[in-house]
Parts: structure tokens; C-alpha cells; sequence
């Protein structure tokens, strides 16, 4: 790579930087302004919700009631996360090797920066393992340059057969203790391996972290800057509330480690499970799996119900959700949490199609999941367990409750009260998250986008549901 363009990248990190800071005591920084505006949103939604439970019961329509289940979820994700998350990297880095695995496929515009930002990392005891899954593009050519350029660079060829299969390819060729797994499409900070280090070391429970996810293309057009607010929710208020209980639902694919003890039992099913799809049955990861993998995995799992049986091979079958596959693995018996102090900014979707086939992707990947994490979840804290029941239901009757609150309420009951207030909430709640957005990161100019994309979550992508079961069986990436 070129001086200029590495400084180009560099410019561009600048430019995209999260400003959001951890205090000593592991807290996201947020202004005395901020605070006072967190009550006055909490004690908004409170009110909202209790005008929509009072019509409901003044209406003695029970299918209202059960409208205001959203906004109460919504409202827990909030007191937990702002009221008691804390940053969990409070180890230290130690210097364990790390195996850095990226697949990729088709990346010749990123991947040359992606690899290129891993060597300016401040934790340097690591190895990278790039899988080329059968790239059409340069892809290929590139990888082979940068493995003369860096010696620690390891490049696996392979024919065009998913992500699945190149990190469970990967995973077997790797040899340190802590796997980490990049998107060939994110670009990590350098203090970022760091800090997933630090929340391993400081915990010897934690299964698997996941590090603060950006927008890198955020500033192309309003989608792009829509799905950077969007981010920024999702990670600092709803992964920091499931990571007061220890248990992330998903430790996203563009950047997440995991300790190997946590999913080294499930990727020998995995194997096999891909051999069972595979079209010539034959698996590079299968060769370089231990004995012990190759003859146990199947015991392993024998005494799981049958219930729990069904759902982890559907699970393990699809390469729709591999980040939420090897999350729910960890679930079973670690901690998964969010680092916020780990940062990745990663490349979001520039057209609405190819938006829409991501987020179908993700609704047919979170339901099979979900469907495995529902056979035990019930067993962690009840409030997150609560927590993620009710999400889970929400996903097939989110729709639903749209209808009821927009077209049953007006045309039944001859009201325009209720579909107005549910719109305000909207609005307002997605304003809200944008201005705690602003507050904790005072340099971000997305915040502003947040209620745009609260209307694009409820009116369009929640009923991806749809598609996303009719093609429930069907292993298709759609964005790949």
C-alpha cells in the first residue's frame, strides 16, 4: 500500500472516530446535559405507555395492551443500559497469542486496508488467516502480495462454498487460545484486540466479546447515516444492557472474539454439518480436526433434549447467522459481553436492496437461532431472560402490532388518539436515542438520523419476518 493511501485511510478513521470515552470506573462518559435528558425520555415513555394501556382499558380492547409490550422492552433495554452497564475490559492485554480469522469473498476495494489497519494494532502476538472463498474479483491476487509483505499473514485458497466453511476452515488451521473473527469489510482500531484481551483476562468466564460497531461508509447518503444511529443503539444501549447479565445475543461478525475453550466443542458439529450439505462432502477443517472431535462430538450432544437437539442442527446447517450461531454456542455455558472501549467501523449497506436482503438475512438467521437459545435461555437471570422471550415474540408479532395500532384502532374504535401517539412515541423515541447519541459522542453529525430509521425498523424491515420464514429452509447469503 502506498503512503498516500495509508494516510488516506488513516484520515478517514479520523474522521470516523468514535469520541465516546469509558471512565476509570468502566461507565460511558455522558454529560450532566445528558443525564438530565435520559429522565426526561425515560419519564416520556413512561407516560406514553400509560396513556396507551388507559385507552386500552378504556376501550376494553386487550389487542392494545398488548401494543405497549414494545415500548416496555424498549424501555428495560434503556434503565439497564444506561443505569448499570460497565465496560468489562478491566484486565490486562497479557500477551497470548491470538488467531485473527477473515474470510473473504470478493473484497478487492477493502481488504488490502482491512489486513493493513490489524498490523497497526497495539496487541502485535497474533496470527491472521485470511480465507479467500473462491473470490471472482482480485481478491485472491492481493492476498497472496500482502502475505509477502507480512510474515504473519497465513492465505488459505478455497472453492466459492460460504463463510461457514471458511472459518470453520480457519479455525483448525489456527493455533492460539483466542480467536478473533473480522468481516472483510471492517476496519479495526488499532487499540481494539487490546481491549477484547483486557475483557478476557479480566474475566476467566467470559466466553466471547464483541467489540463498539460504526458505520466506515456512513457519510454516503441518508440510509447509510440512518444505519450508523441505528448502530449506535444497538451496541451501546442494547448490547450494554444484555452484557450486565453476561449474555450478549449476538457478538457481531465484524469484529468478536472468542475464548476457544467456548466454541471449540461446536465447531466439530459444524464440520459435520457442512459435510452433510456440501456437494462433494469433502471439508478442508474436517482433515485438521483432532481425534477427539472427530469421534466425540456426536456424544457431546447426546444428552441435549430433543427439542434442543433439533434446533442446534438447524442452527448449525445455515450460514445465515454464523455470528449468532457461534454466540449461542458460548451462551450455554459463558459469559458474552460487550466492550465498548473496542472499536471496528465496518461497511453497511449504500442501497435500500441490498439493505433489505441483509436485513431479511439477519431475521432468517436470528429466528433459527433464537429457536436453539429458547430451549435453555430460560435458565440465566430472569430478567433477561424476560428480556429476550419478549423479543423473541416481538419478531413475529411486531407486524401485528403495527397493524392494530395504525389501521384496526382507527377504523374499529374511530379514533385517531391512539395511532397518534403510537407515531409520536416513535418519532420521539428515535429522537431520544439520537440525542443520547449526540451526548455521548458530541462529534458524531448521524444522531439526528436515529427517527428516520426507528420508522424504517417498524413500517419496512419488521416485516422481512415474512420472507425470511418463506425461505426459512433455503441456504442462501442473499448479500453475498
Amino acid at each position: 500500500m502506498s503512503k498516500q493511501v495509508f494516510t488516506n485511510i488513516q484520515k478517514r478513521i479520523q474522521d470516523q472516530k468514535s469520541h465516546q470515552t469509558i471512565s476509570h470506573r468502566g461507565i460511558i462518559h455522558i454529560s450532566k446535559k445528558g443525564w438530565v435528558c435520559r429522565f426526561i425520555i425515560l419519564g416520556l415513555a413512561c407516560l406514553a405507555v400509560a396513556s396507551s394501556i388507559k385507552i386500552g382499558l378504556d376501550l376494553d380492547e386487550p389487542a392494545l395492551l398488548y401494543v405497549s409490550l414494545l415500548p416496555i422492552h424498549g424501555i428495560l433495554y434503556l434503565i439497564i443500559g444506561w443505569f448499570f452497564y460497565r465496560n468489562p475490559a478491566t484486565g490486562k492485554a497479557g500477551n497470548e497469542l491470538v488467531s485473527i480469522i477473515i474470510p473473504v469473498y470478493n473484497q478487492e476495494s477493502m481488504i488490502e486496508h482491512v489486513i493493513d489497519a490489524i498490523y497497526q494494532s497495539t496487541y502485535q502476538n497474533f496470527e491472521i488467516i485470511a480465507v479467500n472463498d473462491g473470490s471472482k474479483d482480485t481478491s485472491g491476487d492481493i492476498l497472496n502480495r500482502l502475505a509477502k509483505k507480512y510474515p504473519k499473514l497465513k492465505v488459505i485458497h478455497r472453492k466459492n462454498e460460504g463463510k461457514r466453511k471458511a472459518v470453520a476452515t480457519a479455525f483448525y488451521d489456527s493455533k492460539g487460545e483466542y480467536i478473533i473473527l473480522v468481516d472483510s469489510d471492517s476496519i479495526v482500531d488499532k487499540h481494539a484486540i487490546t481491549e477484547i484481551m483486557k475483557t478476557f483476562n479480566g474475566n476467566p468466564r467470559v466466553g466471547a466479546v464483541v467489540a463498539n460497531a460504526k458505520a466506515w461508509n456512513s457519510r454516503k447518503n441518508i440510509l447509510t447515516r440512518c444505519q450508523d444511529a441505528w448502530y449506535d443503539y444497538s451496541f451501546n444501549v442494547r448490547k450494554a444492557a444484555e452484557t450486565v447479565f453476561g449474555s450478549v445475543f449476538c457478538c457481531s461478525g465484524c469484529l468478536s472474539g472468542y475464548r476457544r475453550k467456548a466454541i471449540e466443542d461446536y465447531i466439530p458439529y459444524w464440520v459435520r454439518s457442512t459435510i452433510h450439505n456440501s456437494e462433494d462432502r469433502e471439508l478442508t477443517s474436517y482433515t485438521f480436526a483432532n481425534s477427539w472431535a472427530k469421534k466425540e462430538f456426536s456424544k457431546y450432544y447426546s444428552h441435549l433434549p430433543s427439542f434442543t437437539q433439533k434446533t442446534l442442527e438447524s442452527m448449525a446447517n445455515y450460514d445465515d447467522a454464523e455470528d449468532r450461531s457461534l454466540t449461542a454456542q458460548s451462551l450455554r455455558s459463558w459469559k458474552t459481553v460487550y466492550a465498548a472501549s473496542a472499536t471496528v467501523y465496518t461497511d453497511v449497506p449504500e442501497k435500500l436492496r441490498g439493505f433489505l436482503l441483509q436485513q431479511q438475512r439477519w431475521k432468517k438467521g436470528t429466528t433459527r437461532v433464537n429457536f436453539f437459545v429458547s430451549s435453555f435461555f430460560w435458565r440465566r437471570n430472569p430478567i433477561i431472560s424476560l428480556i429476550f422471550y419478549i423479543e423473541f415474540m416481538l419478531t413475529f408479532t411486531t407486524p401485528a402490532i403495527i397493524v392494530t395500532a395504525f389501521l384496526y384502532v382507527p377504523i374499529v374504535h374511530q379514533t385517531l388518539l391512539e395511532p397518534l401517539i403510537y407515531l409520536a412515541a416513535m418519532l420521539l423515541t428515535g429522537f431520544a436515542h439520537g440525542l443520547d447519541y449526540k451526548f455521548r459522542d458530541p462529534k458524531t453529525k448521524d444522531w439526528i438520523y436515529k427517527p428516520i430509521m426507528n420508522l424504517i425498523t417498524a413500517f419496512l424491515t419488521s416485516w422481512l419476518i415474512f420472507p425470511a420464514l418463506w425461505n426459512y429452509k433455503k441456504n442462501q447469503w442473499l448479500t453475498r
